[in-house]
């Protein structure tokens, strides 16, 4: 199927495989309608839940809406529509911004006992000071994929009248990518946001894979190894990308 925006169909990337809230059974989140149609943000979240269909009673239940939620097998569910739907994601955000969440339990407590689709884990103790642990449930390649995707698509004129500049708040000047709060993000900030950046837990990981793909140009395979190598011990401080940007000086922040 096709995504929503500004209540027409737009194909979605190849390769992408959507299922919008026009279909049987597919909930449509209605938090309030944009008292603007001024959408210049995405924020990349990750639900601690195993599966779309808790994620979506976890946020009935919480009064909370997103517009998109991504599964384990990489599949893209719209809730809401993408420019003129509000949804209650990311707080002082939430009227400029369009919501992901990518189904990942996060912390490996989480993990399903049995047949698991997620099978990475590593020492991240960035994400320590949210669960208790030092480990991080590192999304699948599916869901990886499908997040750069959905975030190229958001990014693009296909996308229009959603404008999201093809912008890395999480840099702040610098050439080390955060993955922990962003102290420019306490205000509005157009560009490709991870929930964590406003003091949350959750999205940083997601970011910086999309940056490898979308700026740095490395195959999906590569860069999801090279984001797990990356976050691997690493800080709140985030992870050095300087090399990346010797090599190419017109990389974007």
């Amino acid at each position: 199927m096709n995504f929503i925006v500004d209540a027409n169909t737009v194909p979605p990337p190849a390769g992408l495989v959507v299922k919008n809230y026009l279909e049987d059974g597919l909930h449509r989140f209605l938090n309030r309608k944009r008292p603007t149609l001024d959408v210049n943000a995405v924020v990349i979240h990750e639900t601690v839940t195993t599966s779309h269909a808790v994620t979506v009673d976890v946020l009935k239940a919480r009064g909370l809406g997103v517009h998109l939620i991504i599964d384990h097998d990489g599949v893209v569910y719209q809730h809401a529509d993408l420019l003129r739907d509000e949804m209650w994601h990311a707080t002082l955000f939430n009227g400029l911004s369009v919501g992901i969440e990518t189904v990942n339990p996060y912390d490996p407590k989480f993990l399903p006992k049995h047949d698991s689709p997620w099978t990475d884990v590593i020492d991240a103790p960035w994400a320590a000071g949210a669960t208790g642990g030092r480990g991080y449930v590192v999304p699948t390649l599916a869901q990886s994929i499908a997040v750069t995707s959905t975030v190229n698509f958001l990014t693009s004129a296909l996308a229009n009248p959603v404008a999201i500049p093809q912008h890395w708040p999480g840099f702040s000047g610098t050439h080390r990518l955060a993955l922990g709060r962003v102290p420019a993000d306490m205000k509005e900030n157009p560009g490709i946001h991870a929930h964590m950046y406003f003091g949350h837990a959750d999205g940083a990981w997601l970011v910086l894979f999309a940056w490898l793909t979308m700026e740095a140009g490395l195959s999906y395979e590569n860069a999801y190894a090279k984001a797990k190598e990356l976050a691997t011990g690493a800080h709140s401080a985030g992870v050095d990308l300087e090399s990346y940007f010797q090599a190419n000086p017109y990389l974007e922040t």
